[in-house]
């Protein structure tokens, strides 16, 4: 942030980057879910499940096994929840320095958005007035002729004029042009976006590269400028790398239409900052939160998993759900090994390794869009906050190496090529790629990668299960497609756990609690075993064990998290509690946890506590 003393292109050590992450001076982390949070779990460190990374996809699933009545730790490396969004404040204001905007065509994001009524902005140059593109020696704006035969078409698409200068609407239908036909092969290849391996089409596209789609257009220099300018901060990093089908599926999800694409993925944002849901999230479930606990390893053996710290700190859980993004996955030691697809993807990294910055500047800050080829430092800077005195811009750039973007100078030459009157006064940004723990931004598989390794980076091994924004099957990098992944694996492990693995998608043979150990005509029974496993081997469910319950002290099944209320009731269940219990829970424990009406019926209440009395 600020003046640095930096060339532009070098690269800071991660034990730098750690240094001054925690000292730069002015800027702080939003507290995420940080204040009080306890330095250790306070009941003992032995837990239904562990989950490995706080980001969205972790904080989600924390949030489901919890509700779900599972006692969850989220165990978190860094000192602030979040993963790759990253709430920072600057005085009086806040930057969302990695992931910031959401959608209604993003359906996970949005529906917590609206479960928690977070109130949303604008970005103002996600619609400009100004559009600019620079070709290497110039810059450019849209002229009438190579527009007008398109402006039709456009205005028929979407059944709307819109109230922007003609020169920017010239610029808008020139790039739908170009998307359009750069994308041609979206609906093809992904008939339905959020289900990619419904088809096999998309394979016959990636084997290329975004650089590999670019050079069959044969477009002209100015054209292929302004395509490669608003293609840089999708891809976030260099378009050789990047694969084309990612692209396909960016466009294919909001509907392969420029003003929806543009509206899906840089115009709404969360008024406080995408803090505001992460804290939402984590306040409505129960988990154990700690901050500043790197794994080191994950071991499995004996029905289940240890999970072991970088400070040596040793945690027991019956699953674990690890929702790290792909390129940190290879640092963690999984003991049995694991699958070699997983490792190989991680060590490979996706391309996904671009630069994000604010810029803060003096001046009168009109609404523009200022795009450039991927051979320039910037991809996009575009209008954050305008202003009669000053404002805010947001650019992005394909790569590190061609940027300082803590340098106030190099990013005073960037804007200077398009609004030369602007005065940069100040930077913000998170260097991505020297994060321990991200190893990059957001994902961009590689070509190939799909093909390779997403469903490999998907599937459970033993009792570990995997998650996170990288391998979701939507909008994956994206929050949406964090939560997306989150919320799916975590109901994955709940249905495992008890013991319904082969309903849930996961093998049969591969659940923890043995199917009920009940005969097929026990019917009022049969609605128990829904959520409390009944076998010998004590394991809970979506409810706890139910073998040795009768006679049994309350709450007192070693390893379930009860209901307070449960706990507080005492005694123990005699046949004349289980049948006050088993008719009305809400109505004789006010307070627990059982989300059950209740049994009406006397006689199937007798069997189903000659059934538990025989549970032994």
């Amino acid at each position: 942030m600020g003046e640095s003393n930096r060339e532009p292109g070098t690269r800071a050590s991660r034990r730098a980057f750690l240094k001054a992450l925690g000292g730069a001076a002015g800027l702080a982390a939003l507290p995420a879910g940080g204040q009080g949070l306890p330095a250790s779990p306070a009941k003992g460190d032995d837990y239904d499940v562990i989950v490995i990374g706080g980001g969205f996809a972790g904080v989600t699933a924390a949030r489901e096994l919890s509700h779900a009545g599972l006692r969850t730790l989220l165990l978190e490396a860094r000192a602030r929840l979040g993963g790759r969004t990253f709430t920072a404040k600057l005085g009086d204001a806040h930057f969302d320095l990695g992931g910031m905007w959401v959608h209604w065509t993003q359906p996970y994001v949005w529906a917590e958005v609206m479960r928690y009524a977070l109130p949303l902005v604008e970005t103002p140059g996600a619609i400009p007035e100004r559009m600019f593109w620079w070709n290497g020696s110039e810059v450019k704006q849209a002229g009438v002729r190579e527009a007008l035969s398109l402006v039709g078409a456009a205005l028929c698409d979407t059944g709307d004029t819109p109230e922007l200068p003609l020169r920017t609407l010239e610029g808008l239908v020139l790039t739908q042009d170009l998307m359009a036909r750069f994308h041609a092969p979206a609906a093809k290849a992904f008939p339905r976006p959020f289900d990619p391996f419904f088809s096999d089409a998309w394979k016959a596209f990636d084997g290329l590269s975004v650089k590999d789609r670019l050079d069959q257009m044969d477009l002209s220099a100015d054209h292929r400028g302004l395509l490669e300018g608003v293609l840089g901060p999708a891809c976030c990093g260099p378009f050789a790398e990047a694969g084309y089908v990612e692209m396909l599926r960016w466009w294919a999800l909001p509907g392969a239409n420029f003003q929806r694409y543009s509206d899906s993925v840089a115009r709404f944002k969360l008024r406080d900052g995408t803090v505001s849901l992460l804290e939402a999230i984590l306040a409505d479930g129960r988990a154990d939160v700690l901050l500043g606990t790197p794994v080191a390893r994950v071991e499995q053996g004996d029905g289940a998993v240890r999970v072991v710290s970088e400070q040596g700190r040793s945690f027991r859980a019956r699953a674990v759900l690890t929702a790290l993004p792909m390129n940190v996955l290879a640092n963690i030691a999984f003991t049995p090994a694991l699958d070699p697809a997983k490792v190989a993807a991680s060590k490979e990294r996706h391309s996904g390794a671009g630069v994000k910055l604010y810029a803060l500047v003096r001046g009168e800050v009109p609404n523009f869009a200022a795009f450039a080829p991927e051979s320039e430092p910037l991809s996009l800077i575009f209008t954050g906050e305008t202003g009669k005195e000053g404002g805010v811009l947001i650019a992005f750039g394909t790569s590190p190496k061609k940027i300082d973007t803590h340098s106030v100078a190099a990013v005073q030459a960037e804007v200077s090529k398009f609004v030369p009157g602007l005065e940069v006064t100040e930077t913000v940004a998170y260097d991505w790629h020297l994060d321990p723990y991200s190893l990059g931004t957001w994902c961009i598989l590689r070509p190939e990668q799909m093909t390779k390794y997403l469903a490999k980076l998907r599937e459970p091994e033993g009792l570990v299960h995997f998650a996170g924004g990288d391998i979701s099957l939507g909008w994956r990098g994206f929050i949406d497609g964090a939560i997306e992944s989150g919320i799916r694996v975590a109901h994955e492990v709940v249905a495992r756990l008890a013991g319904r693995g082969s309903e849930a998608g996961v093998p049969a043979h591969a659940a923890l609690a043995p199917a009920p150990a009940l005969t097929a005509g026990d019917t009022a029974m049969r609605q128990c075993v829904l959520c409390h496993p009944t076998d010998a081997s004590g394991l809970h469910g979506v409810g706890p064990s139910l073998f040795g319950v009768a006679g049994r002290e309350k709450a007192n099944a070693p390893g379930y998290s009860y209901s307070e209320a449960l706990r507080a009731r005492g005694g123990a269940w005699t046949p004349q509690e289980l049948d006050a219990f088993i008719a009305d829970p809400l109505k004789h424990v006010p307070g627990t946890k059982m989300p059950f009406a209740g049994l009406k019926d006397a006689t199937e209440r007798a069997q189903v506590i000659e059934m538990l009395s025989k549970l032994r």
